[in-house]
């Protein structure tokens, strides 16, 4: 593994297990018993650290447009992938207003990204509505249920932790319940079957 790599993995293993505030680049630096200085000549601050985990989680998680989900397991493997990427770099939603707050290329960034991926999120419930999987009786409902995927994905994570609860990978699993639970509604039986047979296999 390049160093620039590893200054990555170290990064995201302290700023989980403390914060981004905690771990600094000499903290980060320490941690893999390199210089600062070295560790400066591949990025020049945490921001930079930070943004590139950023375009990393990216990376691992979206999907083009021709690949989204077509169907409700199409979905929900993609939605059990999610919360596997949550989790491993669940610092940055637990940290994400105060992180784009600190950096204005992020902010810009992230807007943008956000934008596109509520776009995504509204063409694969379209998708689901005419692979036969989601009945939508109005058109509005398409809006409703994907800014609920959007909220839930953005600030499940901080709502655990003001309930008192620890953040660990089995609650990211748990947003996926809850996205299930307000798609229910709007579920045909074709869909419900598909969900049974998922859930067994």
């Amino acid at each position: 593994m390049s160093t620039k790599q590893r200054i990555l993995e170290t990064a995201l293993e302290l700023f989980n297990t403390t914060n981004t505030q905690a771990a600094t680049t000499n903290h980060i630096a320490k941690a893999m018993e390199i210089s600062v200085g070295n560790l400066h000549y591949h990025y020049k601050n945490r921001e930079a650290i930070i943004f590139k985990l950023y375009k990393q989680m990216l990376e691992e998680s979206t999907l083009l447009v021709q690949d989204l989900p077509k169907d409700i397991v199409e979905l929900f493997e993609h939605q059990k992938l999610m919360s596997k990427v949550l989790w491993k770099y669940r610092f940055f939603y637990r940290e994400l207003l105060f992180l784009l707050s600190r950096d204005p290329l992020l902010k810009s960034r992230y807007i943008s990204d956000n934008l596109a991926h509520r776009e995504r999120i509204r063409i694969t419930f379209v998708n689901l509505a005419t692979h036969g999987d989601l009945d939508v009786p109005i058109d509005n409902i398409y809006e409703q249920l994907t800014d609920t995927v959007m909220l839930v994905l953005t600030f499940w994570n901080p709502m655990i932790e003001t309930l008192g609860q620890e953040i660990d990978e089995n609650g990211f699993e748990a947003a996926t319940t809850h996205l299930r639970g307000s798609m229910r509604p709007y579920l045909t039986k074709q869909a419900l079957d598909k969900l049974r047979k998922f859930d067994d296999s």
